[in-house]
């Protein structure tokens, strides 16, 4: 499991696969000076299902992998995930339990 800290507070523990993806979707995103919503779920017994906050190039993010190599990259996943997050709702990303 790896981890995406946003503003050296939050902290969503994430797959590095899944971790993979969202960098690189975030990376072209603040490439282009951009901003957008990004909601991830949470498994039901946490008493919080959705979480959404505001990602801007302006607030530090930092990405922690467990493997140290880098999972590999699924181009079509990647721009699926751009478009949802170019969308008024922003990226939504479903986390497994």
């Amino acid at each position: 499991m790896g981890r995406f800290v946003y503003n050296s507070t939050l902290n969503i523990l994430l797959d590095d696969e899944e971790l993979s993806h969202l960098q690189a979707v975030i990376g072209a995103k603040f490439r282009l000076q951009q901003s957008f919503y990004f909601s991830w779920t949470r498994p039901a017994n946490t008493g919080e299902y959705r979480s959404t906050i505001w990602l801007t190039p302006h607030i530090p993010l930092q990405f922690h992998y467990r493997r140290a190599l880098g999972a590999a990259l699924d181009r079509d996943r990647i721009n699926e995930m751009y478009a949802q997050a170019n969308s008024p709702g922003g990226l939504l990303l479903v986390i497994d339990p």
